[in-house]
């Protein structure tokens, strides 16, 4: 089970619908396990629903509002926790943000750009800008990149984190003096964490084993290793073995084309002096 923590139900819609499911829970007498055995779901799992970790499937709401006596309440309050973030973050990406919270490593590959649990806020920003969003959404984003960074940095197991970043990403960087500076700063202190591992895969090494595109692998407690898969405008997770090794295999073999992490980190600093 989840143990309970402080939920601000004022924070957002999804932090009240966890917070009214916990109160209804608690007034029936029942432990996450009971609840969650009635409406075919783990104790960890609505655990992770009212410390608005994880949002339950839509079709769940009506049995978990019924189970509870809710009496449409928990119907009404998801339907405006949906709306709310209709169109300002996508609704796939949910599931990324909950796999990704309750991996104990992840291993990444980023091609384009720093990897996104690396970025400082303004990189963040400056990235979303580009894509011609309104403030509110660019905001949005930003405060929801940011948020998934705790992963790093969270006091008790804390995510193992492996990151190989293309020097073409650092190059675009550069054209951004505005923000570089930060931006490195920023990464030249997260290397300095135990859990977090840079790599930077020189531009020099010609051809490699992920020319396709980036690479995103999570190590689930309940399921092994899952690779995250993000075309353009949608994700979704691929547990098929065959599928995540090959990814698995292909990851190890770019990592052979990588500078040292000592070697990387230098250049991180070069490039930061270069700045100034």
């Amino acid at each position: 089970m989840v143990a309970p923590s402080e939920l601000d139900p004022f924070s957002s819609l999804w932090a009240a619908f966890g917070h009214y499911l916990r109160q209804r829970r608690n007034d029936l007498g029942w432990t996450q396990d009971e609840l969650g055995s009635k409406v075919h779901a783990t104790g960890t799992t609505v655990g992770y629903w009212e410390s608005a970790k994880r949002t339950p499937e839509a079709k769940v709401v009506p049995v978990l509002d019924d189970v509870i006596g809710a009496r449409g309440m928990l119907v009404i309050l998801d339907h405006h926790a949906r709306e709310a973030v209709a169109g300002v973050l996508p609704r796939w990406f949910e599931g990324f943000k909950a796999a990704e919270e309750a991996a104990t490593r992840e291993r990444v590959y980023s091609p384009q750009s720093i990897p996104g649990l690396l970025q400082c806020e303004a990189y963040a920003r400056c990235q979303f800008a580009q894509m011609r969003q309104q403030d509110c959404v660019v905001d949005e984003w930003t405060r929801d990149r940011l948020k998934r960074q705790a992963v790093l940095t969270r006091p008790v197991a804390p995510l193992d984190y492996w990151a190989v970043v293309d020097e073409a990403a650092l190059g675009r960087l550069m054209a951004h003096r505005e923000i570089a500076a930060a931006q490195l700063g920023h990464m030249l202190t997260l290397i300095d964490r135990p859990n977090i591992t840079v790599e930077i895969l020189p531009t020099a090494a010609g051809l490699h084993a992920c020319m396709d595109g980036a690479v995103v692998l999570l190590d689930l407690p309940d399921r092994g290793t899952c690779a995250w898969v993000e075309p353009m405008g949608e994700g979704h997770l691929v547990a098929e073995r065959v599928r995540v090794t090959d990814m698995a295999r292909r990851y190890d073999l770019l990592r052979t084309e990588t500078l040292s992490v000592s070697a990387s980190a230098r250049v991180l600093r070069e490039l930061l002096e270069s700045t100034s």
